[in-house]
């Protein structure tokens, strides 16, 4: 999914999408949620040996594009896909280089170096805008534990 994309419709408000539905728009919201909270995870983990990782593959064909609305969007994701986006294989590069490179610390984003970040050698990413304010890290770490019931005290390490 394009970074663009992620920064437009990505906004955090109505988690759950229970004022309106699209596809693409949850999935946005989705990336941008994994960006903040892991970004929030590396804040409060910071005097910790635990690295908290943000990890994009880029644009890449995979299962989920056939489920577009109609034809035109079905032949439209065809010619995307010759164009723009890059294999499922390529879209892990990024995660293996994550999880391989000496060189990743904890709270960078990495994602592929191609153009509009949609394939290629993996590289540290810029981030969507204010994916990095801490003020939405802690309000969606809040809702989180609210959505879930789960809090979670990183002091102790566990769930209470």
């Amino acid at each position: 999914m394009r970074l663009d994309i992620i920064r437009v419709v990505g906004r955090l408000d109505d988690l759950m999408s229970e004022k309106s539905y699209r596809a693409m728009g949850a999935c946005a919201k989705s990336k941008r949620a994994n960006i903040v909270y892991t970004l929030e995870l590396a804040r409060r983990t910071a005097s910790s040996p635990v690295e908290a990782l943000v990890v994009h593959p880029g644009s890449a064909m995979t299962g989920l594009q056939q489920h577009g609305n109609g034809a035109l969007s079905r032949i439209v994701t065809r010619i995307a896909a010759r164009l723009l986006m890059g294999s499922a294989e390529g879209a892990a590069w990024p995660s293996l280089y994550a999880a391989t490179s000496p060189y990743v610390r904890s709270g960078r984003f990495i994602g592929p170096a191609g153009r509009d970040q949609t394939s290629a050698t993996p590289k540290p990413a810029k981030l969507p805008t204010g994916a990095d304010d801490p003020a939405e890290g802690r309000r969606l770490w809040a809702a989180s534990e609210q959505l879930t019931g789960v809090p979670f005290d990183l002091e102790a390490g566990a769930a209470i």
